[in-house]
C-alpha cells in the first residue's frame, strides 16, 4: 500500500473518528487575595524559600524550566541565538508524548505532500469554535510560523527519512521517518459536521512518541556549547527584582538542597499542565474534576520520588510573579477512540439515540460521559462495509485493544441484540423504536432529530446485527477501546505573540516567557480537533519563537 492509498482510507476513518471557572476572570490582585483563602482560582502560591536554604547560585543568560517539546525547542533556539542557557527539568528525563505536529507551508511539508493551508482561515475557524475567547495574535502567529518551526526542529536529525504520499513506509522498525498525516483536504462542506484541515506531519518509527527527534534537538543545543541540562530539579520560585524576573530557585531532589539560577535575559516557563493539581482542576475544568473517576489520566510523568509532574508549577510561579491565567473554563485534551462513528447509529443503555454521531473524538466524549451509566453502543448491520469501506481496517485496529475482540454483541434480530446488550423491558422497546425512527429518517433523507448529513445516514435493516460497546467506567488502561483519556489541561499564563507573560496592565513582564501548556491564549474552552497535531505544533512553535526572542 502506498502512502496515498493509505491516507485515502485513513482520512475517511479519521473524519469519523462554568461558574467556578470564572474565578480566573477576576482582577489579578483580587484573584491573588482569594488564593490566600485557598480557592485555587489562580493556583495557590507557595511559601518563599529562605535565603539560607539556597546552597548554590549559578549564572547564565536564560533559564528554561521544563524539557518537553516546548522547553527543548526554547533551549535550542536560545542557544543557537548565542545565549548561555541552563534548562532545568523536574523529572529524570525529557518528556514527550505522540509524534503529531501541525506543520504546513514549508519546503519540508510540501515534500511530504502536505497541502498549503491559509493560516488566517484556520485561525478564524479555531476562534469560532472557542467562542472568540482565544488570543488571535497568539493563534495566528503560531499558525503562520509552524511550518518554519517544524522544519528547523526536524533538521536536528541527520538520518531522518521522508516518506511522501507515493512512498511505502520503511521496513526497518528503528528507522525514524516523517510523513504527511492528514496531508490532503478531505472536508466536504455541508456533509461533514466539523471543519477539518490538512496540515499535520507525524514522526514514525522507534516508538509511539517522537523521543529520538526530541533527544536529537537536545543534543543539538548542548552541542552548540551554549546549553546544559539539569534533571531531577523542579523549579519552586521565580526571583523578581523591581518588576523584572531575574532567575529561578530549584530544588535538587537528590539531596533536598536548593540552587538559584540567575538569568540575565530571563526565564522561559515550559512546565506543562496542571491535570494532577486537584485544586486547579476543580476550579478551571470542573466537568473533568466531577467525572474524574471516568477518565484515565494518561501519560503521567513523575519525578524521582514518585510525585506527579503535572501540577501547574509554571502557572503558579507565573501568577506569583505578576502574571495571570486564562479566564476559566480552561481547555482540556480529553477524548475517546471512536471508530467510523459518523456512519453508524449510537444509543445509550436506555436504548435512546443521543447525538449527531458525526463528531470528533473530543466532542463525542463530552456527550458520552453524560449518558446514563456512561455506556453507549454503536450499532451496525450486515451492510456496514458497503457504506463504510474502511470497516475491516477499523475492526483490525479495534482488535489491537484490550482482549482483541471487536463486536460486543451479534444477533440475527434486533430484539436478540438488545437482550445481549442487557437492554431490557421498556428500554428494549425504546431501542427498537429508535432504530425504526433512524431508518425512517434515512429513507426521508433528512435527520430531523440530530441533523446528521443524509450522506452519512444508513438504515439498519439486514442481519446479522452487531454492536461495539464503549463503557466509560473502563478506564484502567489506554489499551482498552472504551478508555476515556485525559491527556493534558491547556490553560496557562496569558502572553503576547512573542510568548512574553503579560502583567496586570496587559504589558509584558520583563524577563518572563511561557510556552507549551504553561502558555494561555492558544486553546480556550475546549481543544478543537479541526487541525491534527495542533497541541504539539503550538508548543514547538512558541518554544522556537520564545528562544529566538529572548536571545536577541
Amino acid at each position: 500500500m502506498t502512502r496515498r492509498s493509505f491516507l485515502g482510507a485513513a482520512a475517511l476513518a479519521g473524519a469519523a473518528a462554568a461558574a467556578a471557572g470564572l474565578a480566573g476572570c477576576a482582577p489579578v490582585q483580587a484573584a491573588k487575595e482569594a488564593d490566600a483563602e485557598g480557592d485555587g482560582s489562580q493556583g495557590k502560591e507557595r511559601e518563599a524559600i529562605p535565603e539560607d536554604a539556597i546552597a548554590d547560585t549559578k549564572e547564565c543568560d536564560v533559564v528554561v524550566v521544563g524539557l518537553g517539546v516546548a522547553g527543548v525547542a526554547a533551549m535550542r533556539a536560545a542557544a543557537e541565538g548565542g545565549a548561555n542557557v541552563i534548562a532545568v527539568e523536574k523529572t529524570s528525563i525529557p518528556n514527550c508524548r505522540s509524534g503529531m505536529f501541525a506543520a504546513f507551508n514549508s519546503d519540508l511539508a510540501r515534500k511530504l505532500g502536505v497541502q498549503e493551508v491559509d493560516p488566517t482561515v484556520v485561525a478564524n475557524e479555531l476562534m469560532i469554535q472557542m467562542a472568540h475567547r482565544g488570543n488571535y495574535r497568539v493563534i495566528n502567529t503560531w499558525l503562520a510560523r509552524c511550518g518554519e518551526a517544524f522544519e528547523w526542529y526536524a533538521g536536528a536529525m541527520d538520518d531522518l527519512m521522508l516518506v511522501g504520499l507515493e512512498d511505502p513506509f520503511p521496513e526497518d522498525p528503528n528507522q525514524i521517518y516523517l510523513y504527511g498525516d492528514g496531508a490532503e483536504d478531505t472536508y466536504r462542506f455541508g456533509i461533514d459536521h466539523e471543519r477539518l484541515f490538512p496540515g499535520c506531519i507525524s514522526v514514525g518509527g522507534g516508538n509511539e512518541t517522537h523521543r529520538p527527534l526530541l533527544e536529537a534537538n537536545i543534543d543539538k543545543a548542548v552541542g552548540s556549547g551554549n546549553a546544559l541540562t539539569v534533571f531531577d530539579s523542579p523549579a519552586v520560585q521565580l526571583d523578581v527584582e523591581d518588576g523584572r524576573v531575574t532567575g529561578v530557585v530549584c530544588q535538587n531532589l537528590a539531596d533536598d538542597t536548593y540552587t538559584r539560577y540567575r538569568a540575565s535575559k530571563g526565564v522561559i516557563l515550559a512546565t506543562g499542565d496542571y491535570s494532577l493539581n486537584e485544586d486547579m482542576l476543580k476550579t478551571y475544568a470542573p466537568w473533568i474534576f466531577e467525572n474524574r473517576d471516568k477518565y484515565l489520566f494518561s501519560h503521567e510523568a513523575r519525578d524521582m520520588k514518585g510525585n506527579p509532574a503535572s501540577t501547574g508549577d509554571g502557572q503558579i510561579m507565573g501568577v506569583a510573579a505578576g502574571g495571570h491565567l486564562d479566564c476559566g473554563p480552561h481547555a482540556v485534551m480529553a477524548h475517546i477512540l471512536q471508530f467510523g462513528a459518523d456512519q453508524f447509529l449510537e444509543v445509550n443503555e436506555h436504548g435512546r439515540r443521543f447525538c449527531n454521531e458525526d463528531l470528533s473524538m473530543t466532542n463525542i466524549a463530552k456527550i458520552m460521559v453524560a449518558q446514563p451509566g456512561t455506556k453507549v453502543f454503536q450499532i451496525v448491520d450486515a451492510r456496514a462495509a458497503d457504506y463504510y469501506p474502511q470497516l475491516d481496517m477499523t475492526l483490525e485496529y479495534i482488535r489491537s485493544f484490550g482482549d482483541g475482540e471487536t463486536y460486543s454483541a451479534e444477533a440475527d434480530t434486533l430484539e436478540e441484540l438488545a437482550a445481549q446488550l442487557n437492554i431490557k423491558g421498556e428500554d428494549a422497546k425504546t431501542f427498537l423504536d429508535e432504530v425504526a425512527r433512524y431508518n425512517e429518517l434515512c429513507e426521508k433523507g433528512h435527520d430531523d432529530d440530530f441533523g446528521k448529513a443524509a450522506e452519512k445516514m444508513h438504515p439498519i435493516v439486514e442481519g446479522p446485527f452487531r454492536a461495539i460497546t464503549y463503557d466509560m467506567s473502563k478506564h484502567t488502561s489506554v489499551d482498552d477501546v472504551s478508555c476515556m483519556r485525559l491527556l493534558v489541561t491547556m490553560g496557562g499564563l496569558e502572553t503576547d505573540e512573542f510568548a512574553r507573560v503579560l502583567g496586570d496592565d496587559l504589558r509584558p513582564i520583563p524577563g518572563l516567557y511561557a510556552v507549551g501548556n504553561t502558555q494561555g491564549g492558544r486553546f480556550v474552552d475546549d481543544y478543537p480537533f479541526s487541525l491534527s497535531g495542533a497541541s504539539h505544533g503550538a508548543a514547538l512553535t512558541y518554544g522556537y519563537i520564545a528562544g529566538q526572542h529572548i536571545a536577541a
